[in-house]
């Protein structure tokens, strides 16, 4: 059974978290709920805890944002909810990345941090193969890996690529599988986290590549300004993919999202032509 503690003054949101009937059909042990922020670190400090959400009208969460932050970094952050629709919701997507943070189908050896930032990796070839299916959904799943400083508002950058090599790199030259050449590609080039832009990288099919770069919260630069120094970073990592890899990468096509979140509905982009 899965232990979640529950933060909060806001009576609504704690009305709604004690309704919810039948806890164990998610898998879930009765929530511990605690409304002072002091407390509420004690309790995290002495006891074991799987996920923990938090949301306050009076009091100041910064205490327990920064123990989170520094402290408990791998801890998965739910959302509190006070209807009870969307709190169902909530309890099964937490539920399922739970499962997900225990799984035991992998033949490395993982700690907690290392299953955390596997299952970002995974959240966000999902995100570019389009199949989370809302921007509700998106922006939970985005907090419970603890991707919290990806904008969802801000403009991000969409670049498709072709690989004209195709089939013929995979089995001739590479021959470890689409997954590992998505590893490669993310870890030895394209990166996570470059000059305050989350990029990401999903390998479609044998000729497709997807790479997203999403600009952060914290960042102040206009859009235009971060464009191009996105579209620079990028290319200097395709250049260096073909000096490398021996892998040509063929830009198909570029598209500038309102959001991220544009990639979690159905609403098609619309494709920009690449700049010369």
């Amino acid at each position: 059974m899965y232990r979640l503690l529950l933060v909060t003054d806001r009576e609504e949101v704690i009305d709604t978290f004690m309704k919810v009937q039948h806890l164990e059909e998610f898998h879930l042990a009765p929530i511990t709920i605690i409304q002072d922020v002091g407390q509420a670190i004690d309790y995290l400090e002495t006891n074991p805890v799987d996920a923990v959400g938090y949301s306050f009208r009076k009091a100041d969460p910064s205490p327990l944002h920064s123990y989170l932050t520094d402290v408990r970094p791998s801890l998965p952050i739910f959302q509190t909810h006070h209807h009870d629709d969307t709190l169902r919701d909530e309890l099964i997507r937490v539920r399922a990345f739970l499962d997900r943070m225990r799984m035991d189908d992998s033949e490395e050896d993982l700690d907690e941090t290392e299953v955390l930032l596997y299952l970002r990796d995974e959240l966000m070839h999902q995100l570019l193969a389009r199949e989370i299916p809302s921007p509700a959904e998106l922006k939970s799943r985005l907090k419970l890996v603890r991707v919290q400083d990806i904008s969802l508002e801000k403009p991000a950058f969409l670049f498709d690529y072709d690989m004209p090599q195709g089939d013929l790199y995979m089995d001739g030259r590479w021959r470890y599988g689409r997954e590992r050449l998505e590893s490669a590609l993310r870890n030895n080039f394209f990166g996570r986290y470059a000059d305050g832009v989350y990029y990401g990288v999903a390998m479609l099919s044998p000729r497709h590549i997807r790479l997203i770069a999403c600009q952060t919260k914290a960042g102040s630069e206009s859009t235009e300004s971060c464009e191009a120094r996105v579209r620079a970073y990028v290319e200097d990592k395709v250049r260096a993919v073909k000096e490398y890899m021996d892998l040509e990468l063929e830009l198909e096509q570029y598209n500038v999202l309102g959001s991220i979140s544009e990639l979690a509905d159905n609403r098609p982009a619309e494709p920009i032509p690449p700049r010369v």
